[in-house]
């Protein structure tokens, strides 16, 4: 699997990159430099107490950390709610139920999904196929006999502050181990992707998973730098034309989201997906500072279509036509006249899932290489996209 991971990459990388270096080195201005990083290896670091070592200390997660504490390995987890740690022992499983699509997505990444039994809403998962697994229902209308019948060595659930989560306390005095995942915390997209070796300990491949985990963080960077070179080739096109050095990225203006339930709604600094965009060469109009998302009306949205390079996420829309019919104003957007509007729904399934909300967490630079290629079309050349479509 990872010799596959890594033949497609590096097809990817190589490509973009020799056109953008090979423009650079024509102009003989120097590339920016960027962060690089040593092959990510597990860690072994003695601590003060020595009844305690560091088995895994996380470079981009915030919300867990693997210790081996009295000669056991130990899983601390942050709690989605209260904040406070928990404390899970870890031994190996080989039943596991999944309440959510992501935790498929980790497993599937390490090549577990043959542990999974049971799931929760088996319609939206987009490898569903690869699953021989029950599905048991969704939240409160969780099937608590058909759960108990198979008999897993662990529940991986999830938990959101101010929704109701009464099912989960229920599992638990049932008798189940109910384990709350907390990856969806992460504001970074690689912070995300490194809860795969948090999964991993439960088959212990740990080691495994911090090798596929330093793959993508390598390529991650590598499709940084390339949006960096593009950003800056894409506003001193050419070669022959001297220009003062260094040369300055200029982001292209990207429209984010559309209305839902009559809320648009424009995603913080810190959020992922701002991340994402801006790593790739862009700029969210009406980003605000902080994690959160804040809310603009849908006249300051169109004011803000109306100077926007690129339109993501437009809802659910596949077509520009069913788009436009929802608000006509948006004829007159550049982005829908140039059909400049991209949707990250090209992978879906019947049922309404997305793969993008599914292996995506295991995968951003997936993600950033498709924007990459959306935002700066000869970055990559011939790139074939992953999670992305383009609304036509």
């Amino acid at each position: 699997m990872i010799k596959k991971i890594k033949a497609r990459l590096l097809r990817m990388i190589l490509m973009g990159t020799f056109v953008v270096v090979a423009t650079l080195a024509f102009q003989s201005c120097p590339a920016k430099k960027t962060r690089t990083f040593n092959p990510y290896n597990l860690r072994n670091e003695q601590l003060k107490d020595s009844t305690t070592d560091y088995l895994y200390s996380p470079l981009y997660a915030n919300n867990f950390w693997i210790v081996r504490e009295d000669g056991k390995k130990v899983l601390y987890l942050k709690n989605p709610v209260s904040g406070t740690e928990t404390k899970h022992v870890v031994t190996k499983v080989n039943r596991v139920v999944c309440l959510s699509s992501t935790h498929v997505a980790y497993l599937d990444a390490i090549n577990e999904t043959n542990s999974i039994v049971g799931v929760s809403g088996l319609q939206y998962l987009f490898n569903s196929n690869k699953l021989k697994a029950e599905d048991l229902g969704y939240e409160s209308g969780i099937d608590y006999e058909a759960l108990l019948q198979l008999n897993p060595d662990v529940v991986f659930a999830y938990n959101i502050p101010g929704q109701p989560a009464e099912y989960l306390e229920k599992m638990r005095q049932l008798g189940l181990n109910v384990i709350e995942i907390p990856e969806h915390l992460e504001a970074h997209p690689l912070g995300k992707a490194e809860f795969l070796v948090a999964f991993a300990t439960f088959y212990n491949k740990e080691e495994q998973a911090s090798e596929i985990f330093s793959f993508i963080l390598q390529a991650y960077e590598n499709f940084r730098t390339l949006a960096i070179q593009a950003a800056t080739l894409a506003h001193h096109p050419s070669p022959l034309t001297p220009h003062p050095s260094p040369l300055t990225p200029h982001p292209v203006k990207v429209l984010i989201n559309a209305p839902f339930k009559d809320i648009w709604y424009i995603p913080g600094e810190e959020s992922h997906q701002n991340i994402l965009v801006r790593d790739a060469g862009g700029v969210i109009l009406g980003i605000q500072p902080g994690s959160k998302s804040t809310v603009i009306s849908t006249e300051q949205a169109y004011l803000y279509a109306l100077d926007a390079d690129f339109w993501l996420h437009p809802n659910q829309y596949t077509t520009l036509n069913e788009l436009l019919q929802a608000d006509p104003r948006f004829t007159e957007v550049p982005a829908c006249q140039n059909t400049r509007v991209w949707n990250n729904n090209l992978r879906t399934t019947p049922g309404g899932g997305s793969d993008f909300y599914e292996s995506g967490a295991v995968n951003p630079h997936l993600i950033l290489a498709d924007l990459i290629a959306i935002f700066y079309p000869n970055a990559i050349p011939n790139h074939k996209f992953t999670y992305y479509r383009q609304l036509r």
